[in-house]
């Protein structure tokens, strides 16, 4: 059995202090008393508690009187002087006339009376109001789901957790033509969620799951009816004020950072739009360079040919010149040019001397005459002059050529070197003319 000692110290420790329950409650008086100024009856607080409520209405000089079952609070509130009676609220309802009150309130009331004891309270809390008046009713919030599913049962005197959309449907079936619907407490949760701000990357789903915590765990941890008897426009309009709207604010410190994050990334942009020119810029020198290494490479090849090429062209002259040289040794070497060195000597000499072409061929013919004779005289130097001619063949017809025409002149003539006119020969010219005399001479005796 729950004894008064018991419940009391229960609230003693969990309900909280008398300065905070005042300062929770304080924010109906705005209602209160406009709703006061307004009746000259007083009010009634039902299960007045510990009558942190009375105490509050009497120091703002509005008339109110207070019941509850539990001697302990009752005692209390005596002693604090203030208008508190035991007695149970239905008996009491039962036996006020109709609209004894203005306003009838009960805090932490309802939750205790069981469903049907709830609607016969707000049958006979609807006649004995005044019809000018209204009630609150203040009870845990099962909406936050920590008061439903814990906090509401750390008192065992209570009997279910009631919905507010279910005890405001009660109290407009019960007659009541308008109710609001107030959530009181939040402040107490000291609730810290913060929505992240939009610009941050996920947090659409983050403030999502944020925003489901605030709408269950975080709701307000209780949650008043005010219902009025009678529609009222200004009391309507002042209880509907009470209810503020707390929509989970943007964390200040999160919009700060987002937005030097934000900063920071127009920064690495302008950065990154940089360094994309500079890697433009480089593939283009990269390419650049790539086509001169390619021409160079190309350039390179040519000359490579090309030297391959002069090699072969000097190889090939170095053999002509080695060629030329043995063919020029053969040559001197050869019997032929031994004997035909006077002759080329004479030839030298005469052009030296002025000669003309057919003054040289007047001389070298009797020459070569006299030069066929001595070859005839002997057969072996012959046959080599022979073998040595046939190599040349252009000079071999030549000779014959001469020689033969020699031959015949001096088959009709004495054979006697003769001269046109040695006068008009130069005086060079003259000394080798009898040299080739005296030499003709000698060889005939």
């Amino acid at each position: 059995m729950v004894t008064d000692d018991f419940y009391r110290a229960l609230e003693d420790r969990f309900r909280g202090s008398r300065d905070v329950i005042k300062r929770r409650q304080s924010v109906y008086m705005p209602f209160v008393e406009a709703l006061s100024s307004r009746s000259g009856r007083k009010m009634l607080d039902v299960g007045c508690g510990r009558a942190e409520w009375l105490e509050l209405l009497s120091e703002r000089g509005v008339a109110a009187e207070g019941l509850d079952l539990n001697e302990d609070f009752v005692k209390a509130g005596q002693e604090m002087g203030l208008s508190v009676f035991k007695a149970d609220a239905m008996e009491h309802l039962k036996a006020q006339a109709d609209g004894a009150y203005s306003f009838i309130s009960a805090f932490h009331v309802v939750e205790h009376l069981g469903f049907n004891n709830l609607l016969a309270f707000l049958k006979e809390a609807h006649r004995v109001v005044e019809d000018g008046g209204a009630i609150l009713l203040e009870t845990p919030n099962p909406a936050n789901l920590v008061v439903g599913a814990c906090n509401f049962y750390l008192d065992p005197t209570h009997e279910r957790p009631i919905p507010s959309i279910l005890l405001s449907f009660a109290a407009e079936y019960s007659g009541f033509e308008r109710v609001v619907i107030v959530p009181v407490n939040r402040g107490e949760l000291h609730n810290d969620l913060q929505l992240m701000p939009g610009e941050l990357m996920g947090a659409t789903i983050i403030n999502k799951v944020v925003s489901a915590l605030d709408q269950n765990l975080m709701q307000a941890p209780d949650y008043a009816i005010i219902a009025f008897k009678k529609q009222d426009a200004d009391l309507i309009r002042i209880a509907e004020s009470l209810v503020s709207a707390s929509p989970l604010s943007v964390s200040k410190d999160e919009e700060k950072d987002v937005n030097e994050l934000i900063e920071r990334v127009i920064e690495a942009e302008k950065e990154a739009v940089l360094w994309r020119e500079k890697a433009a810029r480089a593939d283009e020198a990269a390419r650049m360079t790539q086509e001169t290494l390619q021409r160079a490479e190309r350039n390179t090849l040519e000359m490579k040919a090309v030297a391959v090429d002069a090699q072969a062209r000097a190889a090939a002259a170095e053999a002509n010149a080695n060629n030329a040289r043995q063919q020029v040794t053969a040559l001197v070497n050869s019997t032929s040019w031994r004997m035909t060195g006077p002759v080329r000597g004479v030839v030298e000499g005469l052009k030296t001397v002025g000669f003309s072409r057919r003054g040289i061929k007047r001389i070298a013919r009797p020459v070569l005459t006299r030069g066929a004779e001595y070859l005839h005289e002997h057969p072996v130097l012959k046959q080599r002059v022979s073998d040595t001619l046939r190599r040349f063949p252009g000079l071999r017809a030549r000779l014959v050529g001469i020689a033969r025409t020699e031959v015949l002149r001096a088959a009709s003539s004495t054979p006697t070197l003769t001269v046109e006119s040695v006068e008009q020969l130069t005086a060079r010219a003259r000394t080798v003319y009898e040299d080739l005399q005296q030499s003709k001479n000698s060889n005939h005796r």
